[in-house]
């Protein structure tokens, strides 16, 4: 029985070991899936972020900790709109690059840090300077870096003047550009210059290669803001239609409803107006 005991456990152990791997192998596998899933969410129009947010959720669950996958959930989840999930996963990497820096900034503002946030974002902006004036980088990451850094402190509420001069060189050096010209039309509205933002809000929606709800939904509140309310209704219309779960355009929408109401009471027949 001994020499049988003995023979019998190296072929257990290795039934054993070779079913963890089965386990490890299949559940990467659905992880995998999950977030495979959660991005074709994401990415297609219209854009169902709640289910990619439950996905992503899932993935997590069953994956073990691994940089490159932590990093592309971490992205994922600011693309979902998750920012705690999103600031704790970047923060939880042992180094973040330049490009990342700006999501995590981006989180930092969302989820109330705001110091923090500003701060890495101004970093992401001084180093962009100083490696394109040493050669380190070309002009196009530059003008990205510039554009990225300087939208995601005007969005998170930092109106500040370093983002708005990064904002106006990145469109000088890319004035065609759909996500710079749709930052800077976004940073003059927030300064009031609604004019001119929408000039460069309608350039960016004219020359991008497909609709994108939050471009419609800066379009929307500046037609809003210039009392252009049927234009600011149907495009604000549209970016629902493309991304149901967008909160501040279904609130943009609301504030309008809230405006129409009285204005289409007064124009009923047969009542009368003050």
């Amino acid at each position: 029985m001994m020499r049988v005991a003995r023979l019998l456990l190296p072929c257990a152990l290795a039934l054993l070991i070779a079913g963890c791997q089965t386990d490890e192998m299949r559940r990467d596998f659905v992880a995998a899936r999950y977030v495979q899933q959660a991005e074709k969410h994401l990415q297609e129009l219209p854009r169902d972020t709640a289910q990619a947010r439950a996905e992503l959720d899932r993935a997590m669950a069953l994956l073990p900790d691994d940089h490159d996958m932590n990093l592309r959930l971490a992205r994922l989840y600011v693309l979902a709109r998750d920012y705690e999930t999103a600031a704790e996963l970047f923060e939880a990497l042992p180094e973040v690059g330049r490009h990342d820096r700006t999501l995590l900034a981006y989180c930092l503002l969302k989820t109330g840090r705001r110091r923090a946030g500003v701060q890495m974002g101004l970093q992401v902006i001084e180093e962009a300077d100083r490696l394109h004036r040493a050669g380190a980088i070309t002009r196009d990451e530059w003008a990205l870096l510039l554009n990225d850094a300087g939208y995601l402190l005007i969005d998170g509420g930092a109106d500040v003047d370093a983002a708005h001069n990064a904002l106006r060189r990145a469109v000088e050096a890319f004035p065609l550009e759909s996500p710079i010209a749709d930052s800077w039309g976004w940073a003059l509205a927030q300064r009031g210059e609604l004019v001119e933002a929408a000039f460069h809000l309608e350039r960016a929606h004219r020359h991008h290669p497909r609709e994108d709800p939050e471009m419609l939904y800066h379009l929307g509140v500046v037609y809003s803001r210039l009392e252009r309310i049927r234009d600011a209704r149907r495009v604000l219309q549209r970016a629902i239609e493309l991304d149901p779960g967008f909160e501040p355009a279904q609130k943009e929408l609301r504030r309008l409803g809230r405006i129409l109401l009285p204005l289409t009471l007064a124009q009923t027949p047969g009542r009368r107006t003050a």
